[in-house]
Formats: C-alpha cells, structure tokens, sequence
C-alpha cells in the first residue's frame, strides 16, 4: 500500500503536570556515544524507568541526589508495591547477573522468580533490542550504589 501524507496537529497536552516534572522540555539532545548515557536516556525519558525508582524530596520532586534507590510506593487495586533499589549497591541489583536484570525488565520476574508487583510495565520492553538491553545494564552499574 503506498504512504499517504497526512498534516498532523501539533500535540496538547490537557492535564496540569506535577511540580516533579519541572518546566517544560522543548526538546531532550541526543545521548552521548557510549552504551551508559544511551542507557541513561533509555532509563530516563523514554522509559521512566529513574521516574519511578528514585525517592521524592519532601517538597515532591525527584530526590537526583538518591537516583535509583527505590522506595516509592505505589497504591492500585492490587494494593501497594514499592518500587526497588536499582543501583549496584547490595540492597540493589549488586548482586545480579545481567540476565537477572533483563528478566526482570523483560519478563517480570524477580531474582529469586518472584512476580514483579504492579504498576512495573515489563510488558512494554519486552521488545528491547539487545543493544538497548546491554545499554540499559551498562546505566544501572554505573549509578553510584545506593542503601
């Protein structure tokens, strides 16, 4: 079937968003070149992946001073999840196997084969390319580990 060219709208955005979200972003800059920063932008705006792993400063933003450390919860009809330290500290993901990690990311199943618990979205990156995979872990293990 040929392409056919359509005008789209520009998009706009209905909801007020939370002071967390900071001013508006009129456009993210490309990654640097090395598998940790494009695991960055992998774990930051395109997956939110750093969104829902770091605490919040009492004030409601992202506490960057702790990235990944986990501790956010989570309320829903399957009750409440805290979201896990992500960092290569030992309360974190020191102790996994890269495999453990894309598993988890992947399938939803934690290192001892436990389900991960809601609002996790694995199902979305089942579709990960192993660059992106390999790029992902190559972020979480260098994050400064985290207790």
């Amino acid at each position: 079937v040929p392409a056919v060219g359509n005008a789209t709208e520009r998009s706009t955005y209905r909801i007020a968003l939370p002071p967390a979200y900071g001013p508006p972003v009129a456009s993210v800059p490309p990654p640097a070149d090395t598998p940790a920063a494009r695991g960055a932008y992998l774990a930051g705006p395109v997956a939110h992946c750093i969104e829902c792993h770091t605490p919040m400063t009492p004030d409601g933003r992202s506490d960057f001073a702790r990235t990944g450390a986990g501790g956010m919860e989570f309320r829903g009809p399957w009750g409440v999840s805290v979201a896990r330290n992500i960092t290569p500290h030992d309360n974190g993901l020191g102790g996994w196997s890269d495999a453990e990690i894309i598993r988890a990311v992947t399938e939803g199943v934690s290192r001892d084969g436990r389900p991960l618990a809601p609002p996790m979205a694995f199902w979305a990156y089942r579709g990960m390319s192993d660059r992106d995979r390999a790029d992902l872990i190559a972020y979480l293990r260098a994050l400064p580990p985290q207790p």
